[in-house]
């Protein structure tokens, strides 16, 4: 698929979307948390908004196909969801939006960028061709860590 969509950072307008994204993840690939993850909307209404700075929405034409947002964590950026429509995955969406988290984070002076995802989340092949490095299982999700080399001083 040729790149027919675009990239942009998100708006309070989005969260929409966001919302519908997250809750089909879950169905997905947690449905037997879904009842617990809506009693938590109060708490995600609330990441969503706080993460705007560091979220990115997808579009094509005035669809939007999908997003990003990344989360601050003391010396850690984290990332905290990325989602793509199911009709256009496997076009590379998906790698240019981990393309956005990295550059964003790193923009920001984040050296340590990491993730978890569940074991049997297919997106974890995506992280994993990234280069993405596992570093460790907690809490039924696989931590890794990207390998981000010291921009020197002098630059």
């Amino acid at each position: 698929m040729s790149k027919n969509y675009r990239i942009r950072r998100a708006t309070a307008a989005d969260l929409p979307m966001v919302y519908i994204g997250e809750l089909d993840a879950i169905r997905a690939i947690e449905p037997q948390n879904e009842a617990r993850w809506k009693d938590a909307l109060r708490w995600h209404l609330q990441q969503w908004t706080q993460s705007l700075d560091r979220m990115f929405v997808a579009e094509r034409g005035t669809e939007k196909i999908g997003y990003c947002f990344w989360e601050a964590h003391g010396e850690a950026a984290v990332l905290a969801s990325i989602y793509v429509l199911p009709e256009v995955r496997r076009s590379g969406l998906g790698r240019q939006l981990l393309e956005r988290y990295i550059e964003d984070a790193h923009e920001k002076g984040f050296g340590n960028l990491t993730l978890g995802v569940k074991p049997d989340n297919p997106a974890r092949a995506l992280y994993e061709k990234a280069g993405f490095l596992y570093t460790h299982d907690e809490r039924g999700y696989r931590h890794y860590r990207y390998p981000i080399v010291a921009r020197d001083a002098s630059s």
